[in-house]
């Protein structure tokens, strides 16, 4: 039932309320009127204005209630017993219902939005690092592939072989295992020493017989 629906039926029964009050006033008068009372304008004015001042507080609290999404019946009752209060009271402190869970679905819905979107450029970032660093690969010539051939014909071009990467030089003795993205070589140290070493192909610049 949307607020429209709700507004109506409430209008409806306001409708209903005045027409049964009006009724009770009309017989109340064809029956004094025909026992022969006395009518007192003074006094039944002031009985309307009493009806009006209760009725009335109780109809704004229960249209204020509807207006912002709750049932109006119980708001009306207490617009009833605390006249003029109470609808001074919600007009100001009653919130629209489910304002504020829709306030926080839609925080909430923007938060996964960013984080979605934040994940995105994170994922275009890593591709396109990974292209760059292929494409570096593709441009030098140095690949698996290319490793591997040094290891089969190890026996006729056994090395040792100058090699700069990264603006580094040093010389490698052996190539151990020609890895994807890196090369695992066996590099002369000082004194003679030798140690393992992974040199990244995106990273390597020239590789050239010692």
């Amino acid at each position: 039932m949307d607020n429209a629906d709700v507004i109506d039926r409430f209008y409806t029964f306001c409708k209903g309320v005045w027409a049964s009050f009006l009724n009770l006033v009309s017989g109340y008068a064809d029956a004094t009127h025909k026992a022969d009372f006395d009518y007192d304008f003074g006094v039944a004015f002031m009985l309307a204005v009493i009806i009006l001042f209760f009725v009335g507080s109780a109809c704004w609290a229960a249209s204020i209630a509807s207006s912002r999404r709750y049932k109006a019946i119980p708001h009306f009752l207490l617009g009833l017993v605390l006249p003029w209060i109470y609808p001074l009271v919600i007009l100001f402190a009653l919130d629209i219902k489910g304002h504020k869970q829709m306030i926080l679905a839609a925080e909430q819905e923007k938060q996964e939005k960013e984080r979605a979107e934040a994940e995105r450029q994170k994922n275009i970032a890593i591709n396109t690092d990974g292209q760059a660093e292929q494409e570096a690969v593709d441009d030098n010539g140095f690949n698996q592939a290319h490793f591997a051939s040094i290891i089969r014909n190890a026996d006729s071009e056994p090395g040792p072989w100058k090699v700069v990467f990264s603006g580094n030089e040093m010389i490698v003795t052996k190539v151990l295992e020609a890895l994807p993205e890196l090369v695992s070589v066996e590099v002369q140290g000082d004194g003679g020493k030798t140690f393992t070493m992974r040199i990244p192909y995106a990273k390597m610049e020239s590789w050239e017989d010692a």
